[in-house]
């Protein structure tokens, strides 16, 4: 596995915390000694201050933080925060307790806000404990503070990034296989846009390969009749499904045909004219087809292709995705880039052009990869010895251009205006609009299967002397989508369409929704809020897994009240606007009014488990930008949705004494506050009624 791919994805959060990071994470601050007895500031990251404070106390001891480790006890009746004194007793070579005791002794409560307690726990750890009447009021009014933005860190570093994702060819609708792929990506930006970086979004549309040649030939000479309200992706993948298992059928059809000579000497069956007629006509379709796939290079058919893209775009948006870029392959073909980018490749000395053995006449590329029991170092190629590029050599020249590593030939116009109120920019080899700076990192959205490409494309951009670039290009891999009836195919056309897929959970969600629908919505309002609930399980049950793990549609499971679903989240936010609209109603409560309510009375054991998970919440989401986990945000969702049940269950809100319904109130707009932050990056529909 390449050091730039990120392919690991914890299920959850890490246990372990260092202190140390705080000297070399940007997102973290150093704070100066006695910070915390001169300054009470508020922060977009309320339990990171704690874990100051516990710095503050460890130097304080003459610890230095580079030298222990500090973890997430497994229980919170152990503390929030522990240190395992054992490497330090293994440094000082006196006995753990020892230590302990005099860092217990050590602890003056009054000189920190948020420690509440030390505690000795076993022969050698020290307990952390949080002063919940301070850090609650802390952590609530830094999301009021904050606001949409809670969750950022202060002080981090900021980055240009590029996100491709989607990237399908234009020859058909979407499959349920490239929905999972947009909606990752679509996370993605969305979180990495959330704490701070500069995303750009990028669509690549390869509309000179051979899927697409085929769909054009097809819809050119196989036209099919327009289905009523059909979209012209899915009608284009009609034809486009019959040519390619026409296609696919020529090797079958030359074995039976071998075997059909060797038993008909005379030449006259039925059946081997039949064949070779058929094997003859598929040659020709061929020939056809390469002659289509070199006029897309041309640019020739475009129309159709925009036509066909449009409709993809059309699943896209009623799946809340946009874009900021589309680009073209054709366009950089027609600018000459690939010419450039490999004159600058032969420059480099593992690129050569073999004149014998198995890569003689090839251009290709040395990546330092030996192949076992062969005396021949394995080499990519970039051009084969006829001349034509391989996928390879053109997706190393397509990152060249991506990071902008050679002069942009390309110009870039407006293609159409989003849904959202946004412009998507396509590239062009007509227009003034300059190119953005070039990215400080790139991050591709693309299927396990093609791990090894991407691998090879790192590797060569390193052996042609783009290290920089190498390390700055990441793959995040994810597995199969697949449905009750097995595994999908969309040249076999055995694929789910991404249409019906949505489809089928507005339905569902639909007659789900209807059993608890309040008696005031119209049936139009019903039907607007099943479309935000199916599109809002599609998406939630897109990301909830680690990426790299298959995945079966089950449109009952994915639309459930019960259980670890998008609508769970959906209805636990529900929950939290109907309490809202009823302490109005009620008791005359306007929850504008609440932000002067005295949350230290928020005591109860659910409360604190709430508080205590909302401070996780930019913890969380700098791991899951790190490691590009959007599983671990799916799994905070649905965790605070889970713990704000429980508290609903066991706090009496409304039936409360006044002051502790106003600072329950606030609690509970707290939490819709972030459950709508968190639904927001996981791009799922907000809704207030059901």
């Amino acid at each position: 596995m390449s050091n730039g791919s990120m392919t690991m994805f914890p299920s959850s959060l890490s246990s372990t915390i260092r202190l140390s990071d705080s000297s070399k994470d940007p997102s973290i601050p150093a704070i100066p000694p006695g910070f915390y007895q001169l300054q009470c500031g508020m922060s977009l990251d309320p339990l990171s201050d704690f874990d100051r404070e516990i710095l503050e106390f460890l130097q304080s001891c003459q610890i230095d933080p580079e030298r222990v480790q500090i973890k997430v006890p497994p229980q919170r009746e152990f503390g929030e925060r522990s240190l395992n004194v054992f490497p330090l007793a293994k440094e000082r070579r006196r006995p753990p307790q020892e230590i302990a005791s005099e860092l217990i002794g050590a602890f003056d409560p009054h000189r920190f806000r948020f420690i509440a307690e030390v505690q000795r726990a076993g022969a050698g750890f020290v307990n952390f404990y949080l002063r919940y009447d301070t850090f609650v009021p802390h952590v609530m009014e830094a999301v009021a503070s904050a606001g949409s933005a809670y969750g950022k860190r202060e002080g981090a570093v900021t980055e240009r990034i590029v996100v491709e994702h989607t990237s399908v060819n234009p020859n058909k609708e979407w499959h349920i296989g490239h929905v999972r792929n947009a909606v990752l990506g679509d996370v993605i930006a969305r979180l990495l846009t959330h704490i701070g970086h500069d995303v750009q979004v990028q669509n690549y549309i390869d509309d000179t390969g051979l899927q697409a040649a085929q769909a054009v030939f097809a819809f050119e000479r196989f036209p099919e009749p327009a289905a009523p309200g059909e979209k012209f992706d899915q009608l284009v993948g009609r034809s486009y499904v019959k040519i390619s298992a026409e296609l696919g059928a020529e090797r079958d059809l030359k074995e039976r045909l071998e075997r059909v000579r060797e038993a008909d000497d005379d030449g006259g069956s039925g059946e081997r004219r039949s064949l070779e007629a058929r094997v003859e006509n598929i040659r020709s379709l061929q020939k056809d087809v390469l002659h289509t796939m070199h006029a897309l290079e041309r640019g020739k058919y475009h129309p159709i292709l925009e036509r066909i893209l449009n409709g993809q775009l059309q699943t896209a948006y009623r799946l809340g995705i946009f874009y900021q870029l589309l680009s073209w392959e054709s366009h950089l073909v027609q600018s000459h880039i690939f010419d450039a980018a490999v004159e600058r490749l032969c420059q480099a000395s593992a690129v050569s052009r073999p004149k014998d053995g198995r890569y003689a006449g090839a251009l290709v590329i040395h990546t330092g990869h030996i192949v076992p029991d062969d005396e021949e170092p394995k080499a990519e190629v970039l051009i084969r010895s006829n001349g034509i590029p391989t996928y390879v050599g053109k997706d190393i020249v397509y990152h060249i251009w991506k990071f902008g590593l050679l002069p942009d030939p390309l110009s870039y116009v407006e293609y159409t205006r989003q849904p959202n109120g946004e412009t998507l920019y396509s590239t062009s080899m007509r227009g003034d609009r300059p190119r953005a700076e070039n990215p400080d990192r790139v991050i591709n959205i693309i299927g396990v299967h093609q791990s090894q490409a991407q691998d090879t494309v790192q590797a060569a951009l390193r052996a042609a002397g783009f290290a920089k670039a190498a390390g700055d290009l990441f793959h995040l891999a994810y597995g199969m989508v697949s449905t009750s009836e097995g595994k999908i195919s969309g040249r076999k056309g055995t694929a789910v369409s991404g249409d019906s897929v949505i489809d089928q959970a507005v339905s569902v969600a639909y007659e789900r929704a209807t059993d608890k629908r309040s008696a005031d919505l119209s049936d139009d309002e019903m039907r607007s809020i099943a479309e935000a609930v199916g599109v809002g399980a599609v998406r939630y049950f897109m990301v909830q897994y680690n990426p790299l793990r298959d995945i079966v549609f089950d449109v009952a499971d994915v639309v459930s009240f019960d259980g670890n679903t998008g609508l769970y989240v959906q209805y636990a936010l529900v929950r939290t606007f109907a309490l809202l609209r009823r302490a109005e109603r009620e008791h005359g409560i306007d929850p504008r009014t609440l932000k002067g309510a005295d949350t230290a009375l928020l005591q109860h054991e659910q409360e604190r488990r709430l508080v205590y998970h909302i401070s996780q919440y930019p913890e969380m989401l700098a791991t899951a930008a790190r490691t590009l986990a959007v599983n671990l945000v799916a799994e905070y969702a649905y965790d605070l949705a889970t713990i704000f049940s429980q508290f609903y269950r066991d706090c009496g809100v409304l039936n409360a004494e006044p002051e502790v319904r106003r600072a329950r109130l606030l609690l509970v707009q707290t939490v819709r506050d972030v459950l709508t932050n968190v639904c927001g990056i996981l791009g799922i529909p907000v809704i207030e009624r059901l």
